[in-house]
C-alpha cells in the first residue's frame, strides 16, 4: 500500500497546485449534463431489435436520402464556401464584418426560422422562386433539391469558419513567394494555398457533412416531409418517435455514432492546421563535394572593425591596454579570398561583374541564362520608401539599415506586393510597373526560404518553371541541374522538413534561379543559419550570383555579407537612401551611426567645433582634422583604438574620460568592454583577455578611457 501511494504521488506533477473545487465541481456537473442524454440513448436502446430497426425499408430509404442530401450539400458548400473563406481571410474590403456576420447567422438562427427564410426567398411566392420556375423550370420547395439547399444553408458556415481560421494561420509569404516565381493567383490557390490548409478543409468538410446529415428544422419547414423525396433520417426519427419509440431510439443511436465518429476523427482540429511545419528531424548541414575537396568554404576576411575569431591577441604597452589595429583591421577596399567582385577601378566605383556560367554537372543540361539575356534595373520608388535605383546587369546591391528603415518595403514595392510604396520599375527594356507580381520576373527568397512543405526539393525547384508553362519533364530536368550546381542534387526527393537550414536555403536559391528571373530579391537569406552553415551558403551564393544576368538585391544586417557579396551598399534610413556606394567606401566613411555600429565601430553624431566635435549626447571629442565649425558630422572610432586604464593616463590621448564597466562580451578571441560615463557617450573598447585580467575588469569596475585625436574619423553628414 505504501508503494502504491508513493507511485500515485509521484504521478502528480511536482509543484502542481490542486485545482479549486469551486471550479472543478461545476465543470464536472457540466460534463454530466452533456453526457447524461447520450447515456440515456445507450441505456434505452433495444439492442436485440437494433438490426431490425436499422434495416427496415423506411429507415434504409431515409438513410440513403440523407447520404444523398448531405453529400450534395457538402459539394455545394465546398464550391461556394472555400472561395468565401479565402476572401474573408485574404482580401480586405468594406463590409467584411457584415459578411462574416451573415456567415455566422445560420449557426445561431433557429433552424425553423432558417426554413421560413428560405421559403420566402426560394418558394413559389418568394423573391426568386417564381423566376427560377419560369426561367429554368426549377422548383425547390418540397423537392430533394430543396432539402439540399436547406442543409447547405445551415451547414456551410462550419466549413467557412474552419477554413478561414486555417487560412488566417497560414502566413502569406508562401503565396507571395509562389507569385514571385510566376504563378498566377488561381494557380497559387490550388497548388500552394489549398494543400497547405488541407487539415482545415478536411475538418470543415467533416463538420459540414455531419451537420448536413443531421439537419431537421430547416428541411421540414422548407422542403417538407415527403417519404423518398425529402424525408431524411432526422425526419424519420421524428415520425418514429410518435409511432415506434424503440425504433426511434435505434435510429438516434446511429446518428449519434456518426456524429461521434466525425468528432473523434477530427481530434479537436476545429480550425485546421496549416502544414507549414512538420515534425521530422532535420539532418545536419553537410559541405558540398567541392567544399569537402577544398577543405570547406573559403574563409571570409571581414571589413574593418569586424574581427575574426582566430585573430592574434596582443597586449598593449604598460599603463593602458588595447589591441593593435593591424591584427584585426582589413585594408580599405579589401575583398575576401575567392570573392567574385573584381578590384575597384580607378574611380573607386565597382564595375558590374561579368556573366560567368556556373559549373554544370557532367550529365546535367545547361539551364543558365544565356549571355545575351541581361537586364539592367531602373526603379523610382515612392510612398513610405522614396529613392531611385539604377544598376547594370550582374550588379549585387546590399540593402542595409535599422529596423523600420524601409528595407522590406523596398523589396515588396519591387515585387508589387505592398500598398505602402509603389515602384516605377523597368527591367532591361521592359517597363513592368503595371504588371501583376507573377508577370514581373522578380524572384523573391524570404529569410526562411519559404519552401512549400508539401512538395519535395525537386518539385519546389521546378515550381517556377511549371508555372511559366514549361513541360513537366523539362522543368524537373532543369530543376535537378540547378540543385546539382548548388550541391543539393542528392536531396531532391526530400521534403523541406527533412532538410537542414543550409540545405533548405540552397534549395530556395536554386528555386529562385531556376525560375529565370530578371531581378533577384533576397531578404536576409542567411540570418537564420548558424555560423558554419552561413559560411557554406554564403560561398555558394557568391559563386552563383557571378553568373546571374540580372540585378540582385540582398537585405542584410551582416557586414561580412555586405562586403563579400555586394558591388554596392545601399543604406536606408526612414525610407530614404542615406548612402549608396561601394563596400570599401561605406566601410571607410559610413554616413549612418547604425552602419558604423553594424561594422563594429563606435559612432556618435554631433556638430563640428574648432578642435573636434561637440557630441549630441554631451561632451566634446577632439579630432585631428575636424570639418568647418557648425557642420553636422559623425565621429567614428574603432573599438581597438580605445585604450582602458585603471588610473588616469598621462600620455598622449587627447580624449580621456572616466567611466564604469557595464558589460564584457566575447568577440572571437578578444573581449568587447562596454563603458558608460556621465561625461561622454557610451563606448566599446576591444582588448585581449590577458589585458582584461591584468586590469582586473569586471562589471561595475571604474576605469579611464583614452582615444587619440588621430584615431578619430570625422564624416560630414
Amino acid at each position: 500500500m505504501k508503494r502504491a501511494g508513493t507511485r500515485g504521488a509521484s504521478a502528480r506533477r511536482p509543484g502542481a497546485a490542486r485545482p479549486p473545487l469551486a471550479l472543478v465541481l461545476p465543470a464536472l456537473a457540466a460534463v454530466a449534463f452533456l453526457a447524461l442524454p447520450l447515456v440515456g440513448i445507450l441505456v434505452r436502446t433495444e439492442w436485440s431489435g437494433l438490426a431490425g430497426h436499422l434495416t427496415s425499408p423506411g429507415t434504409v430509404e431515409a438513410l440513403k436520402l440523407s447520404l444523398l442530401v448531405s453529400f450534395w450539400a457538402l459539394g455545394l458548400s465546398l464550391l461556394l464556401g472555400v472561395p468565401l473563406a479565402w476572401l474573408l481571410a485574404r482580401v480586405p474590403f468594406p463590409g467584411k464584418a457584415v459578411v462574416r456576420s451573415l456567415v455566422l447567422l445560420p449557426m445561431v438562427l433557429p433552424p425553423t426560422v432558417g426554413g421560413v427564410a428560405l421559403l420566402l426567398a426560394f418558394g413559389r411566392r418568394g423573391l426568386l422562386g417564381p423566376r427560377l420556375e419560369e426561367t429554368f423550370g426549377i422548383t425547390l420547395p418540397f423537392h430533394t433539391s430543396g432539402a439540399v439547399i436547406a442543409a447547405t444553408f445551415v451547414a456551410m458556415p462550419f466549413l467557412v469558419i474552419s477554413l478561414e481560421g486555417a487560412l488566417g494561420g497560414l502566413r502569406p509569404r508562401y503565396e507571395e513567394t509562389a507569385a514571385s516565381l510566376g504563378a498566377s493567383p488561381v494557380r497559387v490557390f490550388f497548388t500552394v494555398t489549398l494543400p497547405m490548409v488541407a487539415p482545415g478543409v478536411l475538418a470543415g468538410a467533416a463538420l459540414t457533412w455531419a451537420r448536413a446529415l443531421g439537419e431537421f428544422g430547416a428541411t421540414i419547414t422548407f422542403a417538407g416531409n415527403l417519404p423518398g423525396t425529402t424525408q431524411t433520417l432526422p425526419l424519420q426519427v421524428y415520425l418514429l418517435l410518435q409511432e415506434e419509440p424503440e425504433a426511434a431510439t435505434s435510429v438516434s443511436l446511429l446518428l449519434l455514432a456518426i456524429a461521434m465518429g466525425v468528432l473523434v476523427a477530427l481530434r479537436g482540429r476545429w480550425t485546421g492546421t496549416p502544414t507549414d511545419r512538420a515534425h521530422h528531424p532535420a539532418p545536419t548541414e553537410e559541405p558540398t563535394t567541392g567544399e569537402r575537396a577544398a577543405g570547406g568554404p573559403p574563409t571570409t576576411v571581414p571589413a574593418a572593425g569586424h574581427h575574426p575569431p582566430d585573430a592574434t591577441p596582443s597586449t598593449a604597452p604598460p599603463g593602458g591596454h588595447r589591441a593593435p589595429r593591424a591584427a584585426t583591421t582589413a585594408p580599405a577596399g579589401h575583398h575576401p579570398p575567392h570573392a567574385t567582385a573584381p578590384p575597384s577601378p580607378p574611380d573607386d566605383r565597382k564595375a558590374p561583374r561579368a556573366a560567368v556560367t556556373p559549373p554544370v554537372d557532367r550529365e546535367a543540361p545547361r539551364a543558365t541564362t544565356p549571355p545575351a539575356d541581361r537586364w539592367a534595373l531602373r526603379a523610382d520608388v515612392t510612398g513610405f520608401t522614396r529613392l531611385a535605383l539604377d544598376a547594370g546587369p550582374g550588379t549585387t546591391i546590399a540593402v542595409v539599415g535599422p529596423n523600420g528603415a524601409g528595407k522590406t518595403t523596398l523589396l515588396r514595392a519591387l515585387l508589387g506586393l505592398t500598398p505602402r510604396a509603389r515602384a516605377e520599375l523597368r527591367l532591361g527594356d521592359e517597363d513592368v510597373t503595371a504588371l501583376p507580381p507573377h508577370r514581373r520576373h522578380v524572384a523573391w527568397v524570404p529569410q526562411d526560404g519559404a519552401l512549400f512543405p508539401h512538395l519535395s526539393a525537386l518539385a519546389n525547384t521546378a515550381y517556377g518553371l511549371r508555372a511559366q508553362g514549361v513541360a513537366r519533364t523539362e522543368a524537373r530536368h532543369e530543376a535537378q541541374a540547378w540543385l546539382d550546381r548548388l550541391g543539393v542534387g542528392h536531396l531532391g526527393h526530400r521534403k523541406p522538413a527533412q532538410l537542414s537550414g543550409g540545405q533548405a536555403q540552397r534549395v530556395a536559391l536554386a528555386r529562385a534561379l531556376a525560375a529565370r528571373p530578371r531581378l533577384l530579391v533576397l531578404d536576409e537569406p542567411l540570418a537564420a543559419l548558424d555560423q558554419t552553415t552561413r559560411a557554406h551558403v554564403r560561398h555558394t551564393l557568391r559563386t552563383h550570383l557571378a553568373g546571374f544576368g540580372g540585378v540582385c538585391l540582398v537585405v542584410t544586417h551582416d557586414p561580412v555579407e555586405a562586403v563579400s557579396l555586394a558591388d554596392r551598399v545601399l543604406v536606408l534610413q526612414d525610407g530614404r537612401a542615406l548612402q549608396d556606394d561601394t563596400p570599401a567606401e561605406v566601410t571607410r566613411h559610413p554616413r549612418s551611426p547604425w552602419v558604423a555600429r553594424m561594422l563594429g565601430r563606435n559612432a556618435w553624431t554631433g556638430t563640428a567645433v574648432p578642435d573636434g566635435l561637440a557630441l549630441d549626447g554631451g561632451g566634446t571629442l577632439v579630432a585631428a582634422e575636424p570639418p568647418p565649425p557648425g557642420t553636422p558630422a559623425l565621429a567614428i572610432v574603432a573599438p581597438e583604438a580605445v585604450s582602458l586604464h585603471r588610473e588616469r593616463p598621462a600620455g598622449s590621448p587627447r580624449n580621456v574620460w572616466p567611466g564604469t564597466v557595464r558589460e564584457i562580451t566575447t568577440s572571437g578571441s578578444r573581449l568587447r568592454v562596454l563603458v558608460t560615463s556621465d561625461r561622454a557617450p557610451d563606448l566599446v573598447a576591444e582588448i585581449t583577455p590577458q589585458a582584461a585580467a591584468e586590469l582586473g575588469l569586471a562589471d561595475g569596475v571604474s576605469v579611464w578611457t583614452g582615444i587619440k585625436a588621430t584615431e578619430t574619423t570625422i564624416v560630414t553628414l
